[in-house]
């Protein structure tokens, strides 16, 4: 299953994740993984979080604080993160498939939108 990764060094790129998902998404939010549902993205998608990156003084990440409306709010995003999609499977709501079409729309928009360094996968 894909989801596109947004790194505190303004990174993004496209990257396959493995079942167990909570492992393959902790490795690369560095640890226990929270889902939120920011306002700058549309469902289905969401982000993926670290769970205690404040708590571990994470690096601020400008991409995720920006879609989750931290400038509104105040609660910012640090960390790396990743970008998914939920759907309804045969277990309920759960992380699904985003089609390769849309996975490369959803990069390019948010190269543009805030000004990321497109990583090849």
């Amino acid at each position: 299953m894909k989801g596109i990764v947004i790194t505190t060094a303004d990174e993004v790129s496209v990257q396959e994740f493995t079942a167990p998902l909570h492992k393959s998404l902790g490795a690369v939010v560095g640890g226990y993984i929270e889902l939120v549902h920011p306002q700058g993205l549309n469902r289905p998608y969401c982000m993926v979080v670290n769970e205690e990156g404040l708590i571990h003084k994470l690096p601020l990440n400008r991409a995720g604080s920006l879609l989750y409306g931290t400038q509104f709010h105040g609660s910012p995003i640090v960390g790396d993160i990743v970008i998914m999609a939920e759907g309804e499977t045969d277990k309920g709501i759960d992380f699904v498939d985003i089609p390769n079409d849309r996975l490369d729309a959803i990069k390019k928009e948010l190269i543009n939108s805030f000004e990321l360094k497109g990583a090849e996968p």
